[in-house]
């Protein structure tokens, strides 16, 4: 099970998988599930500025 939230922990995007698959191929798909919110104020959508995850998603491929 993948679990993507925010900073108060509130669940944002769920998603599960395979027992099999390895934790790092569950994030790209939950980052791209994730859909931006509109900013009123600003004008634009704005993403997430940082991710905290666990260390079996610290690969190179991952950080950029």
């Amino acid at each position: 099970m993948h679990v993507l939230s925010d900073a108060n922990g509130l669940p944002m995007v769920v998603g599960n998988s395979a027992a099999n698959v390895h934790d790092s191929e569950g994030l790209k798909p939950m980052v791209a599930g994730h859909q931006t919110r509109h900013d009123p104020h600003r004008g634009r959508y704005f993403k997430p500025r940082r991710l905290h995850v666990d260390k079996a998603n610290d690969v190179p491929h991952l950080r950029k």
